[in-house]
């Protein structure tokens, strides 16, 4: 078997650390010593097993193989969009389960024209190579691009066929569970060669970042990778938990300790000592997490809420205080780990006590005037907001009061930079209050934001 290209290697490295695969030196060496050892093992299952670390990570990896590794010509191209022309001819008046194969005009081929019977020779020929290139090159979000290619292929029609043949009982359960893996499958597919056409146009990886668990909105994570995010606020929360405090303590390795030397030296009548060190105690800190609950956080505040839930279970002092247009206290409510109770008490007090509108100045007077007496000098306070007021009043001087009697004041925003500066955001008034103001869009901004604050 050919033995991987040296060159070719580096490139495929370099793509995945540009996508955001954490890879090591030792990976890499790993991998060269694989690649010589067993020749008959094919590259890809190599490097795939090697420096693929985490499930989630194989389809970025299949992705980069096929634009890095594989780098089909533009003839290929060219050969492949024929192809798919010409199959389009010999299955015009072709029928699938779901009818007849029209497509939806767009030069590709419809599912319903071909079944449920799918290869990866099919699916390149679902869509045209011309039809990828004009939908990346339009401008439109990756999410919508590849909406866009499956209404074009007919597969929301193909699947409602298939699911209405399975309710009817015209389908066997194994029919409908190859129709399942079938669709996974195509889904998956499209997604990739969307990518493929996003990178190829814009002559980076950027496409393939945005796409990584990492740095995707949080908003519109699926399932597996809102775990990973979950895992990682719980590591991150460990870390908050514990920080240095201002007493030292007697260690055998640390900073050196100059007063217990010289102290020593001393009793020994200036004769040889030997070095003493110290280390800061860590300490708990306490906290105050404010956290906007308001129709416009809806898709952010179940990752902040779990921020919170982890930050409760390892702080030994923490108020939590969620609001909308006022405040209640939810530090001593009974937090489980699938939030439901808590999304419940978010429903149930909103439709009791607010109008699902935030308002920053009444939350921020309530709690200067009601709660402020209550909070250590010492405290953190740290805010989950985006600030958005809904052309209330800011009322700054009740969180200037606030920031004043509070050792640090951190505001973690979803929204970007540009969007504070928006009418109805007051995130500019509060921001030279505020100790240091975040942007907490996706999991790469919360860790970011626990490496430098914490």
């Amino acid at each position: 078997m050919e033995t991987m290209d040296g060159w070719v290697f580096i490139r495929l490295v370099h793509a995945l650390r540009q996508v955001s695969l954490p890879i090591s030196s030792q990976d890499i060496l790993d991998a060269q010593t694989c690649l010589v050892r067993y020749p008959d093992i094919p590259c890809k299952q190599i490097l795939k097993s090697l420096l693929i670390h985490r499930p989630q990570d194989a389809g970025i990896f299949e992705t980069v193989w096929k634009i890095a590794v594989e780098n089909r010509e533009s003839t290929e191209l060219k050969d492949s969009l024929d192809a798919t022309l010409k199959d389009k001819e010999e299955n015009r008046d072709s029928q699938g389960i779901g009818g007849q194969g029209a497509g939806r005009g767009s030069g590709g081929i419809s599912l319903t024209a071909i079944g449920d019977i799918l290869d990866h020779c099919h699916i390149s020929k679902l869509i045209p190579f011309s039809r990828l290139e004009e939908l990346a090159s339009s401008g439109a979000e990756y999410e919508e691009v590849v909406k866009t290619v499956l209404a074009d292929i007919d597969y929301y029609t193909w699947i409602n066929s298939f699911d209405l043949a399975y309710q009817r009982g015209t389908l066997s359960e194994d029919e409908w569970y190859t129709h399942q893996n079938n669709r996974a499958f195509i889904l998956r597919e499209i997604q990739q060669q969307v990518l493929m056409s996003q990178v190829t146009l814009e002559n980076s990886w950027k496409p393939l970042v945005r796409q990584h668990w990492l740095f995707k909105p949080l908003s519109s994570l699926s399932e597996e990778e809102k775990e990973l995010v979950r895992t990682s606020i719980r590591k991150w929360a460990r870390k908050l938990a514990l920080r240095p405090g201002s007493r030292w303590k007697s260690y055998n390795k640390g900073t050196i300790d100059i007063g217990k030397i010289v102290q020593q030296s001393v009793q020994w009548e200036g004769g040889l000592f030997h070095l003493c060190y110290r280390r800061r105690i860590p300490r708990a800190p306490e906290l105050v997490v404010l956290c906007d609950v308001s129709n416009s956080m809806a898709s952010f505040v179940e990752f902040l809420i779990h921020l919170v839930t982890c930050l409760r279970a390892r702080f030994r002092k923490i108020r939590v205080f969620f609001f909308i247009d006022s405040v209640w206290d939810v530090s001593e409510f009974v937090w489980d780990d699938d939030l439901s109770g808590v999304k419940q008490e978010i429903k149930s007090w909103g439709h009791k006590a607010s109008s699902g509108f935030s308002d920053y100045g009444a939350v921020f007077k309530e709690l200067a005037e009601n709660i402020l007496r209550e909070v250590s000098s010492r405290a953190i306070l740290i805010v989950l907001g985006d600030g958005k007021n809904n052309y209330r009043p800011a009322q700054p001087e009740y969180f200037a009061r606030i920031s004043e009697k509070v050792r640090k004041v951190f505001w973690l925003n979803p929204l970007e930079e540009m969007e504070w500066s928006e009418p109805d955001n007051v995130m500019k008034v509060y921001q030279n209050n505020c100790s240091k103001v975040y942007r907490c869009r996706t999991a790469s901004d919360l860790q970011r934001i626990v490496k430098d604050v914490f």
